[in-house]
């Protein structure tokens, strides 16, 4: 009677230890160079992509199911390549999936690194070079730097940009206004979960700006000069796109008309850092050369001049990391002043930090200003 007991008893332990292991599968992931990505990820590729008809915010819409299609589940993280419908890829979490005539519709949500990533380093590092971008749009008076010279950034020539016209006033831009982004960033990933990021960029700006204006004119306006995509960059079928905006324009006001110009070659370096559960940044380190022309004005003047490159770093279509560095110059002129007029130079902006696709509670912003010096006064008029 014991030995059946005990016959039994071992029967129903080997019951109770299968279906825990059933429950408790372990996965071992799926490695691709330093990463190694989640078990319920599914890699979409060429095959899966030729298939993609539709591509909205919440939906993918397949033609057939082909490839891995018959894969995907409710668990499933989508990990998407580049294709003329998936510019920059995607990262999707699968909501639901729905078999209709003629393909499957597939509703999504955008997923985190760490729900797709188990472990490993993720590192995206290099100069932003002219060659490897390619122009969205541009303003007419504005010319895109021609092959052959020594700045190998992007660089835009302000050719007569209208930037204030009322009736027979007119003002115009003219100049030139480069940036040459150095960018490294480290991503680390254990146990699906971000345990350190560094974010560093160091922008070699040229900013040369000079203004002619018939008249007196106030107010505020700003203008995007040109836009321009960088080539993606895929690194162990992570997606990096960097995108960048070039501005310029005006605020305050001019009582009378104007001619002057600034040329400013600055280099900063900005970094932030996560340890520890928590952002850090370092001192901004920069340093500066500058020229100008010397103001003609008859008037009181308060306006600044400014040109901003703005770089968006795009990783699977979601903003990553966003620098601002708006470079600016003022001319303030008051009648009866000594001396007439003073000219001054300065920059501001930040490098800020999108911590959703990082799967992180908190976004980071470190400043970029640096504090306005005059550069030149006189009281000629």
């Amino acid at each position: 009677m014991k030995l059946k007991n005990l016959f039994f008893s071992l029967i129903l332990i080997l019951i109770i230890l299968t279906s825990g292991c059933k429950k408790e599968e372990f996965i071992w992931g799926q490695k691709v160079g330093d990463i190694t990505y989640s078990g319920n990820v599914v890699f979409l590729g060429p095959v899966e992509l030729a298939s993609l008809k539709e591509v909205t915010s919440d939906r993918l819409v397949f033609s057939k199911e082909t490839g891995v299609l018959s894969d995907i589940t409710e668990m499933s993280i989508l990990v998407a390549g580049v294709s003329e419908k998936t510019p920059y890829g995607f990262l999707r979490a699968v909501n639901t999936i729905q078999a209709v005539e003629g393909g499957i519709i597939i509703s999504t949500s955008d997923a985190t690194l760490p729900e797709a990533i188990k472990e490993g380093t993720i590192k995206f590092s290099g100069r932003l070079l002219e060659k490897d971008f390619y122009l969205q749009s541009k303003l007419d008076g504005v010319l895109i730097k021609g092959p052959g010279k020594s700045f190998d950034g992007l660089a835009v020539t302000l050719d007569n940009l209208e930037i204030m016209k009322d009736g027979t006033k007119l003002a115009r831009f003219n100049g030139a206004i480069g940036i040459s982004p150095e960018i490294d960033i480290t991503i680390i990933i254990k146990f699906n979960q971000v345990t350190r990021v560094t974010i560093s960029a160091t922008l070699n700006k040229i900013e040369e700006v000079s203004i002619i204006s018939n008249s007196s004119f106030n107010g505020t306006r700003e203008l995007t000069a040109a836009e321009f995509t960088h080539t993606p960059v895929v690194i162990d079928s992570v997606v990096f796109v960097p995108v960048v905006s070039v501005k310029t324009g005006y605020n305050g006001s001019i009582s009378s008309s104007l001619s002057t110009g600034v040329r400013q070659d600055r280099t900063i370096t900005s970094e932030i850092r996560f340890e520890g559960l928590e952002w850090i940044d370092s001192p901004l380190d920069q340093t500066v050369n500058y020229d100008f022309i010397s103001p003609v004005l008859t008037d009181n003047s308060d306006l600044e001049i400014f040109s901003e490159p703005e770089i968006r770093i795009m990783l699977f279509g979601m903003p990553l990391q966003t620098i601002t560095a708006r470079g600016y110059y003022s001319i303030k002129a008051q009648k009866n002043a000594s001396p007439f007029w003073r000219l001054s130079i300065g920059n501001d902006g930040h490098n800020s930090i999108n911590s959703d696709i990082l799967g992180l509670t908190e976004d980071f912003a470190s400043s970029l200003e640096i504090q306005s010096s005059e550069i030149g006064n006189s009281n000629s008029r």
